[in-house]
């Protein structure tokens, strides 16, 4: 009887340091209510294009309808950014690239220019050159922003 009044005390005591083994021991969620998933918001459309230019013959006639649309687009939005984006075929070998997106870049800054000189600010001209594997001749995209 002397031997089991200290066991008493002292066993609770070592159980201060254990926990029980259940289902949460080997997945910390279990036991909560499932969280149902967020639907995803409505899909964000791109801008359409302000005009887009197929290079079909060398010199495509494109000045008037730009200048045109420039105007329109700067009498809206006075600080609108022009995005020029180049779309180009891809090419055989690495000269062939190189000669084809000097063309492209070229062909862009003509555009580029078209649209400082219809009124915009050098400012409001972005510039960027991309090979697009779906194209069938090379066009010269602008967008407004």
């Amino acid at each position: 009887m002397t031997l089991l009044r200290p066991l008493t005390l002292v066993l609770p005591l070592c159980l201060a340091g254990c926990y029980l083994v259940d289902q949460r021991t080997f997945d910390a969620k279990a036991g909560r209510k499932p969280v149902p998933p967020v639907a995803a918001g409505p899909a964000v459309r791109a801008a359409p294009a302000l005009v887009t230019i197929r290079y079909t013959t060398p010199d495509p006639e494109y000045h008037e309808v730009l200048e045109n649309a420039v105007h329109r687009a700067l009498a809206r939005k006075p600080d609108a950014l022009f995005s020029v984006a180049t779309l180009v075929l891809p090419s055989g070998n690495a000269d062939q690239a190189a000669d084809a997106a000097e063309n492209a870049a070229a062909s862009g800054r003509e555009v580029a220019q078209a649209i400082v000189a219809a009124g915009a600010s050098p400012g409001q001209v972005e510039q960027l050159v991309s090979i697009d594997p779906s194209l069938r001749v090379r066009e010269v995209v602008v967008k407004v922003q």
